[in-house]
């Protein structure tokens, strides 16, 4: 049996990857397609953030209303159920014609979206305990190249007479398929943890069996603003490319800034040792470049910043992750759960208010104000470093 789980100890991972790819699959074209849902349901870029924070406002709620039941309920349960969810919802936008029944579907994809996320992460952490460290830097590179591929399928499918719809329905087809294979999958642990397995560069076995909630507060403060400053960005970039570069190809900009992301966050989990330095690097060059973004007219130099602040901000999850791994005691999903409440209000709050902040002052005077937040981030990743040396 023993020799059996060792041939296949990665099998569990794949269908855990699988799921967060789906994940930033959902996220990417969202925010492609937020230009061409705005044309086609008639609404400004005020409506669009309102619209855009619909599904942000779900993924809020969702840990909220259900909070660690995962814990509870079992881990398998959750995660199959609300993946399909996924299904029902897309099905929900796909018969959608106009902007109330989008809205509906959206919330119940942000919903579901929510409890996949945290489940997944948490569950890699209790599958993996010795090596969940690096496999975070793998598991949100999965996202962001899920962010990656589906812009360019947005691209592709606005051509068509299908449309933006063509990436919901490629959504709901492979999270049917996802739904049948996490049912029939065992979700048992595939690594023991040993003595020699706790160390300063692996400490899998060191961080204790209670929750750190000084450490989680800061990490979700850090993910509230991280993840606002994403969103903003994200959902209305393809809008900045097209009004402030009088670029066409603003899709192809959401896609090289989650393109950024895969390299930094694998980096991020074979240099897990240095995630003190990387936690508060990463805030700090991605406000920096923010900045620099905000003044850009020309369409090649506005890739190539897009390409770099999203290398910089790819850091930032994978480095929250591994810390919440080391404060989250035996309570994963709890601990994963409350960040990712977090990372919804933040990008609730923010999504709604850029959209009425570029009414008011246009694309440069909100992406500076979006480069100060971010800044903000080194504020209180500078505590969690410390208290980290101290602890050890």
């Amino acid at each position: 049996m023993e020799r059996g789980q060792r041939k296949n100890i990665n099998d569990l991972s794949v269908l855990l990857l699988a799921s967060i790819f789906m994940n930033g699959f959902e996220t990417g074209g969202y925010q492609a397609s937020l230009l061409y849902i705005g044309e086609e349901y008639a609404l400004d870029h005020s409506a669009q953030g309102v619209i855009a924070s619909v599904e942000l406002f779900a993924t809020m709620i969702a840990p909220i209303v259900l909070g660690s039941i995962a814990d509870k309920a079992g881990k398998k349960i959750m995660l199959t159920l609300f993946t399909a969810m996924r299904v029902f919802s897309g099905i929900i936008i796909l018969l959608a014609t106009h902007s109330l029944p989008f809205a509906v579907g959206v919330f119940v994809l942000g919903f579901a979206t929510s409890i996949i996320q945290y489940v997944a992460i948490a569950e890699m952490d209790d599958a993996y305990p010795v090596t969940k460290h690096k496999r975070m830097g793998g598991i949100t590179a999965m996202y962001a190249f899920g962010a990656v591929i589906a812009p360019l399928i947005v691209g592709a499918a606005i051509k068509n007479s299908f449309g933006w719809k063509s990436f919901f329905a490629s959504d709901c087809i492979i999270s049917l398929i996802l739904t049948i294979l996490l049912w029939k999958i065992s979700f048992e642990p595939r690594e023991k943890v040993t003595d020699s397995d706790a160390s300063e560069d692996n400490p899998a076995a060191s961080s204790g069996s209670e929750i750190y909630f000084g450490g989680v507060a800061l990490l979700c403060i850090i993910m509230f603003i991280y993840v606002g400053v994403e969103n903003g960005v994200g959902f209305f970039l393809n809008g900045f490319m097209h009004d402030h570069v009088n670029s066409e190809r603003g899709y192809f900009a959401v896609s090289l800034f989650w393109m950024a992301m895969i390299p930094s966050r694998i980096l991020c989990g074979y240099f897990c040792r240095y995630r003190r330095f990387l936690l508060c690097a990463a805030p700090t060059g991605a406000a920096i470049l923010l900045g620099v973004l905000s003044a850009v007219t020309n369409e090649y130099a506005a890739f190539v910043l897009v390409f770099i602040l999203g290398f910089f901000c790819g850091a930032v999850y994978p480095n929250v992750l591994t810390y919440a791994a080391d404060f989250s005691g035996t309570k994963t999903a709890t601990v994963i759960a409350a960040i990712t409440v977090a990372t919804g209000v933040g990008g609730t709050v923010i999504s709604a208010a850029f959209g009425f902040l570029e009414t008011a002052i246009g694309f440069t005077g909100s992406f500076r104000i979006l480069a100060v937040i971010l800044a903000l981030d080194l504020l209180f990743a500078l505590p969690v470093v410390f208290d980290m040396r101290k602890k050890k």
